[in-house]
């Protein structure tokens, strides 16, 4: 393994600091003493990008040094990023890390915070019987707060032009040009059949991360069902109130939709998890989490444990996950650190989710510059109690179940909610010959459409070290 010969100066004080960030990036130069050949350009960004990946990277004993690498000669930070992305071992012939990024300092502070600039609602196209083509494409969620939103946009609605042209996944490149324009006319037909053409706008707004809270009596079980949406935001104070809603009503098991999340920061899927977990894991291990060897000599690997503080429900026996490829990171972390301990009692349904069990720290570069930006650099791995950590193929469900877009998130009769209360009233695991059918049939355009439309953010962001 490559080891530097001593720790960037910008590491050593972060460590030793009380609550700066994890990393100090507001010098570009590493230590005196350090064995590279070359003096990096003073306040480049890109330089600075190359740096903090050598320090904290998970694989940067893949990495060559900053002399061979020459981040100058990339034509801005998102190119260095990617280059680093290569470096990265190989799974299935393609690099693990597809998911290292950077963003300017404004878009990663309105993400921190749970601010959106869009039209505030998901596209997706529904799969067509034995077809790889589709024209049914439909409304997936909707953000309260947004132009789509406070215009009355639901899911399930059937977009049927945009900007005048006709949804299917032949126009998919041009559907995806016009939603980047800003402003776009969308030609809607509602469930009552009733067509709407609506201008949207995108815009700053709040993003509600619980898009849907209801409580559901399935036999002589109370159900409370949560769609959530991110792991930002007024998440914590959101989750808490559907809580305490599910509290007062008795709920014996709970239904938590994380189809469409990709993740966000580690304290909320914490806490979450709090909520969830029997009393029995109170004080045992939740995750622990790993860097690479000059972090790890440094004290960066942490064991997080459940405190139960948050646990609201005594009688919570059963816990349902729903989810598909959007759902990433910090949902799966979520999944993952309840597993040991919900055992038999927790299930997946839906189809397989993202695959990402690594997270990043916010770190800036060229702090109160024009140019500041916020590395989110694969840097740590979590592992839950029972050694479970490699999920980069994502978990594969209990259950195949189609998300049903011709249902709204809550309905019993919605295909995943539907197979996730089949369960919690039997016990039994089932599904129907034709979800499963529908769940693994290949529909490359489509499922290609629909990765062009999924602009979600996918990660987990953990919080910066402060000194012990």
């Amino acid at each position: 393994m490559k080891i530097k010969s001593t720790a960037s100066k910008w590491l050593l004080l972060a460590l030793l600091s009380l609550t700066l960030p994890a990393v100090l990036t507001t010098s570009c130069k590493k230590s005196s003493n350090n064995n590279d050949d070359v003096t990096p350009q003073s306040g480049d960004v890109r330089d600075s990008v190359y740096m903090v990946a050598e320090d904290v990277y998970l694989w940067t004993d893949q990495l060559p040094t900053l002399a061979a690498f020459k981040p100058t000669s990339y034509p801005g930070p998102d190119e260095v990023i990617e280059k680093i992305k290569t470096y990265s071992p190989l799974l299935n012939g393609k690099n693990i890390d597809h998911y290292s990024f950077g963003l300017p300092k404004e878009e990663y502070e309105n993400l921190a915070s749970g601010n959106e600039t869009d039209y505030g609602c998901g596209f997706k196209f529904v799969r067509s019987a034995g077809s790889d083509y589709s024209d049914d494409l439909r409304i997936s969620y909707v953000y309260s707060n947004s132009s789509a939103g406070t215009q009355g946009v639901a899911r399930g609605w059937r977009v049927m032009s945009i900007n005048g042209i006709a949804a299917n996944t032949n126009n998919v490149n041009s559907l995806n040009t016009a939603l980047n324009t800003g402003t776009v006319s969308v030609q809607f037909k509602t469930p009552a059949n009733d067509t709407k053409t609506l201008t949207l706008a995108a815009g700053l707004y709040t993003a509600n991360t619980v898009v849907k809270c209801t409580t559901l009596t399935v036999g002589t079980k109370k159900v409370g069902y949560i769609m959530f949406n991110t792991f930002f935001g007024t998440a914590i104070p959101e989750i808490n109130t559907a809580f305490a809603d599910f509290a007062s009503k008795n709920v014996t098991d709970v239904v938590v939709d994380l189809r469409y999340n990709g993740g966000g920061q580690v304290n909320i899927a914490e806490h979450f998890a709090n909520l969830l977990a029997p009393a029995s894991a109170k004080g045992k291990q939740m995750y622990t989490d790993q860097h690479n060897a000059l972090l790890t000599s440094l004290g960066w690997n942490e064991t997080k444990n459940y405190d139960n503080e948050a646990r609201r429900l005594p009688l919570l026996e059963k816990v349902a996950f729903i989810g598909t490829a959007g759902t990433a990171s910090a949902s799966e972390l979520l999944i993952n650190v309840l597993k040991p301990y919900l055992g038999t009692n927790q299930a997946l349904f839906g189809s397989t989710t993202y695959g990402k069990p690594v997270g990043f720290y916010p770190i800036p570069v060229n702090r109160n510059k024009q140019d500041e930006y916020y590395t989110l650099i694969v840097a740590v791995k979590t592992t839950n109690s029972a050694g479970n950590s490699d999920y980069y193929q994502g978990f594969t469900p209990d259950v195949p179940a189609v998300d049903d877009l011709t249902h709204d998130f809550g309905d019993p009769e919605e295909a995943s909610l539907k197979s996730a209360l089949a369960w919690i009233e039997s016990g039994t695991l089932s599904a129907s010959t034709r979800a499963i059918e529908s769940v693994t049939r290949q529909s490359p355009m489509i499922d290609a459409a629909n990765i062009k439309f999924d602009r979600s953010f996918k990660g987990t962001i953990f919080k910066e070290k402060t000194k012990k």
